[in-house]
């Protein structure tokens, strides 16, 4: 659940993916989030059945599971769950309407993406309309080069805002990027290690390391 900000509103943030499985780079990346931001919970939602990535190989159950072990204790923390308990493709541009319908038209709503997935945003469905439900926050490396090509160069340079995101005043509307320490962690890297009977050890928790191998996941 979303929290009172130590602002005027009620905000809330969401940050997606696959998570298949969790590690600590989403977990990092998650916590410099609700600090930029500025916000007592962040929601990591997880996709049910992503358009632009290959199925995940861990079911939704497995996927929510090992989520909730990784930010046991990190209570600025909470999954979002409605991707992931739904049978049919994941729009993002379907979920920030049902959000935005419970939350209302005041409250202020983030989205935040990486970069790999800010440049690939024209391919989304419907993607010119996110800013009508919310903000986007992008979350790149210090330096990381901006998408250049048109006509989403264009958007993101009319929409834009210099304001630190954390001080919006306004519901949605906006993009802001946000420069983080990013861990060189991916899930990709992971199931190659599982299936190559490698350690994983200091990738992911140990409480989701030792789920990995109950389960025989990712072999």
């Amino acid at each position: 659940m979303a929290t009172d900000r130590c602002v005027n509103n009620m905000t809330i943030a969401l940050f997606g993916g696959t998570f298949d499985p969790v590690h600590f780079g989403h977990i990092e990346i998650a916590t410099q989030l609700a600090e930029h931001l500025q916000i007592d919970s962040l929601r990591l939602m997880p996709c049910g059945v992503p358009v632009h990535r290959q199925q995940p190989i861990a079911n939704a159950n497995q996927r929510l599971e090992m989520l909730g072990m990784a930010i046991a204790d990190r209570p600025q923390l909470a999954i979002e769950r409605r991707e992931v308990e739904q049978s049919e493709p994941s729009f993002s541009i379907d979920s920030l309407r049902r959000i935005r319908a419970e939350i209302g038209p005041e409250q202020t709503l983030f989205m935040c993406l990486g970069m790999d997935a800010l440049a690939q945003l024209q391919d989304w469905h419907q993607w010119r309309q996110l800013l009508d439900y919310c903000h986007i926050v992008a979350v790149a490396r210090p330096g990381a080069q901006r998408p250049t090509k048109p006509p989403l160069k264009l958007w993101i340079e009319q929409h834009q805002s210099q304001q630190p995101a954390a001080e919006e005043s306004r519901p949605c509307g906006h993009l802001f990027f946000c420069s983080v320490n990013l861990l060189d962690i991916s899930s990709t890297e992971i199931r190659q290690r599982l299936k190559q009977r490698r350690s994983i050890d200091r990738l992911t928790p140990d409480a989701v390391i030792d789920y990995i191998h109950r389960h025989h996941l990712y072999e």
